[in-house]
């Protein structure tokens, strides 16, 4: 009887270990229920879209103070718009989409009848461009074109002289093309460069630099 009983407990013991490998084979690996992971997704190639022009003008205060000056630039619609300058510093950033054409032109207009003295009279441009992708951030690293720079002390008389050379000389125009290529170019400012520049002078548009005695 007691061995009888002993063959049911073993029985029973290995009938337990019979069915709990089973049951572990049956259930397959933790790893099996893990979702897939996710593709990194691929970068976004980056494309030459528009170039971003920092326009810059200089003039000396005793030329604000003789004359009107206006400069004129392409905007970013790539139309030409002319602001007038308030302080001998004028700045302003625009973005074109490319092809384009960039440029900025200064224009001073005489107020009227200068008083008898000397003036000390200057003006300059600069126009720096960089490269954009689609996103607006800089692609490549572009340069800066400078217009002629006039600097020169005048009597009242050679005043209309200097006004006319700055309308002909203190301006920049460049072309961009979409490969990074940038060309001369031409951009019709509207009107005449320098009209009434020299009016009631009687003094022709030539270059003027140095000193006027």
């Amino acid at each position: 009887m007691v061995l009888m009983k002993n063959l049911k407990i073993m029985s029973m013991l290995l009938g337990g270990l019979l069915a709990l490998g089973s049951l572990t084979a049956c259930g397959g690996s933790d790893d099996d229920d893990e979702p897939e992971p996710t593709p990194t997704p691929t970068p976004t190639e980056k494309v030459l879209t528009s170039v971003k022009v920092d326009y810059t003008a200089n003039v000396s205060q005793q030329l604000l103070d003789v004359a009107t000056v206006n400069v004129r630039y392409v905007g970013e619609n790539g139309q030409v718009v002319s602001e007038q300058m308030t302080s001998t510093t004028w700045t302003k950033s625009v973005t074109i989409p490319l092809p384009a054409k960039a440029g900025m032109n200064i224009q001073p207009t005489l107020k009227g009848n200068v008083a008898e003295g000397e003036y000390d009279l200057s003006a300059d441009g600069q126009m720096a461009y960089i490269w954009l992708d689609q996103d607006g951030e800089l692609l490549k690293a572009g340069g800066t074109e400078s217009t002629r720079a006039l600097n020169a002390q005048f009597y009242a008389d050679g005043i209309g002289q200097y006004l006319g050379a700055i309308s002909a000389n203190c301006q920049v125009a460049r072309a961009f093309a979409n490969d990074y290529a940038v060309t001369d170019t031409t951009i019709t400012w509207g009107g005449n460069a320098g009209e009434d520049s020299t009016q009631g002078t009687g003094i022709s548009n030539d270059g003027a630099t140095g000193d006027n005695r």
